[in-house]
């Protein structure tokens, strides 16, 4: 992907930048309680992420886009197209607005839900638009880095194109087995009240921190040492927020073998399936209540949950 430095476009006299950024997302955050100082961090960070996402193929972001198609499904305005609202979460959501959500911070869960309403219709302006190449897009050749999860997740949104809901077979790309990530790459995070399904910790950290937390490290061991795993997980935004890193831990658990299943998506080496609509969702609080729900789940999707039930629940 051709990457040029765009940054006299005419992007700052769009509704996004102008309108959200520049004024509706500055009077939410403050609002929140957030310091002129740590509100500019949001504003730059939304806009550089919005241009990345911008400056991508439509085929491309709806892929990226497409892990969060289940943590949407009551996300405000519901008249906007899910895939729009699955794109505010990628472009807003995910950018510095976490770090003042993650671990108690000042924006709650309503603050951030005022936060995507308001951006919806101007991002959805932005992206209408002919896109343009950025300097530098975290977000670009995903599909190249983890071809093992970018085949799965196309399929996925294959998939999730199809309201009654269903499983598909895809074929796992051959690709060099990852490794575990390095010491430099850890952190110890602080434990949660959450009750992880099985055995491990379920622990408090931001999901767009980079780094890898000692229950993702202890998730990933047990994953190479068991061909197999099934990791249960209330929406894959657990694995991570940022689109490389989820990727990448998605890459690790298809090259060894494990499968996925969230409250409304099966991810296999070979299979993905999706709820039909309308999907549940997420509880991040109660995944044994989450993964209680298999009504319009696939047969395969369903037969791992019963045989989690079984063994964890």
């Amino acid at each position: 992907m051709a990457i040029t430095d765009t940054r006299g476009d005419s992007i700052q006299d769009t509704e996004f930048v102008r309108g959200f950024c520049r004024t509706t997302l500055p009077g939410l955050l403050a609002r929140a309680g957030l310091t002129d100082s740590e509100a500019h961090s949001v504003v730059v960070d939304v806009i550089r992420r919005a241009r990345m996402l911008a400056a991508l193929p439509s085929e491309y972001a709806d892929v990226l886009a497409t892990p969060f198609l289940e943590e949407v499904s009551q996300h405000r305005p519901l008249s906007a197209p899910a895939w729009l609202r699955a794109a505010v979460v990628v472009a807003v959501r995910n950018s510095k607005l976490e770090d003042f959500h993650a671990h108690g911070g000042p924006i709650g869960a309503a603050g951030i839900a005022d936060i995507t309403e308001a951006a919806t219709g101007p991002l959805r302006s932005l992206l209408e638009q002919p896109g343009k190449p950025v300097t530098s897009n975290t977000l670009a050749d995903l599909d190249t880095a983890y071809p093992r999860a970018w085949a799965c997740l196309t399929a996925l949104s294959n998939v999730t194109e199809a309201p009654a809901g269903r499983e598909d077979s895809y074929v796992l790309p051959q690709a060099s087995r990852p490794a575990l990530p390095g010491a430099e790459e850890m952190f110890h995070a602080p434990p949660s009240s959450v009750r992880p399904v099985g055995d491990g910790q379920s622990v408090v950290a931001s999901g767009t921190d980079p780094r890898f937390d000692q229950a993702l490290i202890y998730l990933l061991r047990q994953v190479k040492s068991q061909p197999g795993f099934v990791v249960p997980l209330s929406a894959l935004s657990r694995l991570s927020r940022d689109s490389g890193k989820q990727l990448r831990v998605l890459e690790f658990l298809l090259a060894h073998q494990a499968t996925v299943v969230t409250t409304n998506y099966l991810l296999g080496p070979g299979i993905v399936g999706v709820r039909a609509r309308p999907m549940v969702k997420p509880d991040s609080y109660d995944l044994r209540r989450s993964m209680k729900q298999t009504r319009g789940l696939g047969p395969t999707h369903t037969k791992l949950l019963k045989t989690l039930k079984r063994d964890h629940f």
